[in-house]
């Protein structure tokens, strides 16, 4: 009896072990899947794009290279050292983030693998058609461009990377004239294409896009790193559908530190009635149903900066629209043209790439209203009485003359797209506000025991609500006050986030989910924080802070409120 139970005892240890093993080999550190993958990713369901394969086993030139480890491998942080801050300083200024210490990490860095970890178990068809790199650039700095083409080159399987078309938009850098012919020309599979005048972002892109002799072009900005696995997804999508256009998850790239982040994968772009770019996540109930992490997520508006389409069908849809100038608003014109013309949008969770977000944009553009045109364009073009709810919100547009939009009509004409109202009901319903809401209120907060106005100081998100005597000239002291019972000035909203006497008031990036940006105006004048009970307070000290409500002067607040009783439409239709 003893010795059948210590048999079964060696049995059972040894059966543990074999699990340890198997889960160990099947899961790695990463943990075991959560989900089962759905067929369609791990067979060989594509048969006329050839045999699928796991996206690890694709070759890439990285794989060959020993890069020894160095100042910000794998996406980590490098600090500016003590006595260099003058460099630091002067690198902001001449490219809005700190090339001091880009230049002091390899041009071909390695990355973390930031993918979740189904994606590498994930099969793609060997034969992808094969894509044009587009980067356009102007006075860039050398390293943050020669690292977004590296990491191309290294990261991407030969057979699907048909070349780079890199657009010098007119810089004058002298790194980036000969030198940069003589480097380019050693890695091969590079065209440099360069411009007579600056023309700007959009009609660069366009520029690159007609150069390209790729199946497909993909656009990304000058300072970006592709990392692990990136392409294939990205490939695959348009393989499948040549009326699909996809977009990477972009992760974040730190612009002092360098540092790589990851991003969520699991948010689609959108947009406000201000047309500020927003990103909402995929709700819950959408999440519980997908039974595959690596599936791809429609979108109904690209961030615009990288981002990938058949050449042919980016043609058919006009490329950029040729009247627009430098940027913004091109990302709303594309997006609201793919959906409405017969195509769709993804994000793929399983291709990433880092991107540097400026500090700011370190050069002028000659065309100071160019994003205003940008923006009127498109609301004329394709926003059908839609336009109205911008025009509400954005009330300078109502002036601006869009030039000559003739030859986009009809190409909209051509294509037989759908209206706005479709698209509005089909793929951004979920994402923006649909009901009319117009301003409750836009002009300056007065405190009129003192004369003193909130002025936000010029500062952006994070800094502190300022109080001074007020200049009657709107800029900094005007506020729109929404339906949403939010204080705000452009995309930086009133919020409090302690509720005790004497919190002050500081700017947060709107979030349009109430909470620590909800005010009331009584009907006795009173600024109420909703969350805390407590009142926007007048003080001497050149800020406001929150007390108790209380019956005096310091809490009393002039607001010119718009008079709403005299709307007799909701619009649109």
């Amino acid at each position: 009896m003893r010795f059948k139970l210590k048999r079964t005892c060696k049995c059972l240890a040894a059966l543990l072990i074999c699990t340890i093993v198997y889960l160990f080999v099947n899961c790695g550190f990463s943990g075991c899947a959560k989900y089962k993958l759905d067929p369609i990713h791990v067979a060989n369901s594509h048969p006329r794009l050839g045999e699928m394969v796991r996206i690890e086993d694709f070759w890439t030139p990285e794989k060959e290279k020993n890069i020894p480890r160095g100042p910000g491998s794998y996406g980590e942080p490098v600090e500016t050292e003590a006595g260099s801050e003058h460099l630091k300083d002067s690198a902001y200024a001449e490219y809005g983030f700190n090339q001091h210490i880009s230049d002091k990490i390899s041009l071909e860095r390695p990355l973390k693998d930031t993918r979740h970890f189904a994606c590498k178990e994930r099969k793609y068809p060997q034969s992808l058609p094969k894509a044009s790199v587009v980067i356009v650039f102007h006075n860039e700095g050398w390293s943050t461009l020669l690292r977004t083409v590296h990491s191309v080159i290294n990261r991407s399987p030969p057979r699907m990377l048909q070349e780079i078309v890199m657009v010098d938009d007119f810089s004058d850098k002298e790194h980036l004239k000969k030198k940069l012919d003589d480097y380019t020309r050693k890695l091969g599979k590079i065209r440099i294409v360069r411009t007579k005048e600056r023309v700007g972002l959009i009609k660069a892109r366009s520029i690159g896009a007609s150069n390209a002799i790729g199946e497909v072009v993909l656009f990304l900005d000058a300072h970006c790193e592709a990392n692990v696995g990136w392409l294939p997804p990205l490939l695959e999508r348009i393989a499948l559908d040549r009326r699909t256009a996809v977009c990477p998850t972009i992760d974040f790239i730190d612009h002092n530190t360098f540092q790589y982040k990851p991003m969520d994968p699991y948010i689609r772009g959108t947009f406000n009635w201000r047309f500020d770019y927003k990103e909402r996540p995929v709700r819950p109930e959408e999440m519980k149903k997908r039974k595959d992490p690596t599936q791809e997520v429609r979108s109904p508006v690209m961030a615009g900066g990288l981002f990938a389409i058949n050449r042919e069908f980016f043609s058919e849809l006009g490329q950029y629209d040729p009247g627009m100038f430098i940027w913004g608003g091109e990302q709303y014109e594309l997006s609201f043209k793919l959906w409405q013309c017969g195509g769709q949008l993804e994000n793929i969770p399983c291709s990433r790439v880092g991107h540097v977000y400026r500090h700011h944009v370190p050069y002028s553009y000659p065309k100071a209203d160019a994003t205003l045109i940008n923006f009127k364009r498109v609301a004329e073009v394709w926003m059908d009485e839609y336009k109205e709810w911008l025009y509400d919100k954005k009330p300078e547009l109502k002036n601006v003359d869009p030039g000559d939009i003739s030859d986009r009509l009809a190409l909209r004409e051509k294509l037989k797209c759908k209206s706005f109202k479709w698209y509005m009901e089909n793929v951004a319903n979920d994402t923006v506000r649909s009901i009319y809401e117009p301003l409750k209120a836009n002009g300056p907060i007065r405190n009129p025991s003192t004369n003193l106005c909130l002025d936000t100081m010029g500062r952006k998100a994070g800094g502190e609500v300022g109080l001074v005597t007020c200049h009657g000239m709107m800029g900094n002291q005007a506020f729109q006050y929404t339906f949403l019972d939010e204080f705000r000035q452009d995309e930086a909203c009133l919020d409090v986030s302690q509720g005790h006497s004497g919190a002050k008031i500081t700017l947060y990036g709107c979030h349009e989910l109430k909470g620590n940006q909800e005010f009331k105006y009584t009907k006795d004048k009173k600024l109420l924080h909703v969350i805390t009970n407590n009142c926007v307070t007048a003080t001497n000290k050149g800020y406001p802070v929150m007390e108790h409500c209380d019956n005096i002067p310091e809490q009393i607040w002039e607001i010119q409120l718009n008079d709403l009783s005299k709307l007799t439409t909701i619009r649109p239709p």
